[in-house]
């Protein structure tokens, strides 16, 4: 591995929160039985991902799996496939049964915005969750994103109704201008309407999340600072800053250049801003209050690797084998993707996804670690895969040597330039193969 020149890298390329990336999977060589698939796994655990891939509007950045393209019957559609999809699930034995039925542990709603279904619909949702998978809201973690636009106090009052724990809102800022320039349909007086539900005092739950972006076209340094002082000052259990990510087919790639060195500034002085006021960072983008630090090290590692996708743009990983269906950025692909699915009447086998093979799965591993403060514990590696991750990954070493990580006993994990430069550090275990497929993806 060359040595890092801060100069010239870009350290916004590329955010890795899942590997492999999705833009690497492809059809099976055949169908996965997923009975077969699951049998015989613990099913302890689990983590229920459900994805609802509509959005009143398509922000300026977004390449989620998300469409505009929706009408009121045709929510009700998918929710009704959501159900076919998890009643499958629950009564087809794909889960298991008796003391090696599913468990799970967290359920996490996203998209899209989940909150443009409907409180009637949204309640039909959870209810088979409750009805097919034993999902007991009150001893389940279940978190969901929402947007300002869309969060009203009756939708507060079902989601407690079901023991809400985590809300995430994307504010992104507070300033009409910047928001106007990322396409993005949410403006001030919504953010303050949706704040004021979400920090109300009838309304308190374990987690609230607000979420910044730095890097905005027409941001400045005062702005941004602004925007992150006025999250704080509603004291959220957690904030998450991201910087603007430029991709491919998003709104914003023909005519945007984000400006890098101030960029790099803006997070300097949010992770300033922030340690003042009491928050501790866990990654390049995540900072949790004082009260939440017990959370930092869960009975459940970030290696958990049992995870139930439920509809379009979810992804389900078990051993070494990742599912989903296929994704999309383009409006109409997306929609066609959409209608395949709502045509579905076989839940019982995978045909798209990828296979990790025993390197790529110590990647994983690596790379769910040493993004995050916690890091990782060669003693626990050595266990998992009896090798030696300083022997089988040179470039381990040599952040270690350049400052990027920290070796301290058996644990590895970043120091501050190395959480600052997470992104491109991520990318430096991406292997060739995996590269190329990514390369070479088509919608």
């Amino acid at each position: 591995m060359k040595n890092i020149n801060e100069t010239q890298i870009n350290p916004y390329n590329s955010y890795i929160y899942s590997f492999p990336h999705k833009k690497s999977y492809r059809n099976f060589e055949k169908p996965e039985n997923l009975a077969e698939l699951w049998k015989n796994k613990d099913k302890s655990n689990i983590s229920l991902y459900i994805h609802i891939p509509f959005c009143t509007n398509k922000c300026g950045y977004c390449n989620l799996m998300s469409t505009t393209c929706f009408s009121a019957g045709r929510l009700e559609h998918y929710v009704n496939k959501l159900i076919e999809e998890i009643k499958s699930y629950g009564e087809t034995g794909i889960l298991g049964a008796g003391n090696n039925k599913a468990e799970f542990s967290s359920v996490i709603l996203g998209g899209g915005t989940p909150t443009v279904l409907d409180t009637g619909l949204m309640e039909k949702l959870l209810m088979s969750l409750e009805q097919y998978l034993d999902i007991d809201f009150e001893n389940t973690f279940f978190s969901m994103e929402t947007s300002p636009k869309t969060l009203s106090n009756e939708y507060f009052l079902l989601l407690k109704k079901y023991y809400l724990n985590r809300l995430s809102i994307g504010v992104q800022s507070f300033f009409d201008n910047e928001l106007k320039a990322i396409y993005r349909n949410e403006l001030k007086q919504n953010i303050d309407s949706a704040l004021k539900i979400l920090f109300s005092s009838e309304n308190s739950i374990e987690i609230r999340n607000l979420d910044l972006i730095y890097g905005l076209p027409g941001q400045t340094m005062k702005s941004w600072e602004e925007s992150l002082c006025r999250v704080i000052s509603h004291k959220p259990e957690e904030i998450f800053i991201y910087p603007l990510y430029v991709r491919e087919k998003t709104r914003l790639f023909e005519n945007y250049k984000a400006d890098h060195d101030l960029m790099g500034k803006m997070y300097d002085n949010a992770v300033r801003i922030l340690s003042e006021n009491g928050y501790i960072q866990t990654s390049m983008r995540n900072f949790i209050s004082e009260g939440m630090k017990d959370k930092l090290y869960p009975d459940y590692s970030c290696q958990e690797n049992k995870m139930l996708g439920i509809g379009c743009g979810a992804r389900s990983y078990i051993g070494n084998v990742h599912y989903s269906r296929k994704y999309a950025v383009e409006d109409k692909n997306i929609n066609s993707i959409i209608d395949d699915y709502l045509k579905e009447e076989n839940f019982a086998f995978a045909e798209y996804g990828y296979k990790l093979s025993e390197e790529e799965q110590k990647i994983k591993y690596i790379l769910k670690s040493i993004l995050k403060i916690t890091g990782f514990n060669t003693e626990d590696y050595r266990e998992k895969f009896h090798t030696e991750p300083l022997e089988e990954f040179s470039e381990l070493e040599k952040l270690i040597n350049e400052g990027y990580l920290i070796r301290e006993g058996n644990r590895i994990f970043p120091s501050a330039k190395g959480l600052k430069y997470s992104d491109y550090i991520g990318t430096l275990f991406i292997t060739d193969g995996i590269k190329r497929k990514m390369e070479e993806f088509t919608e």
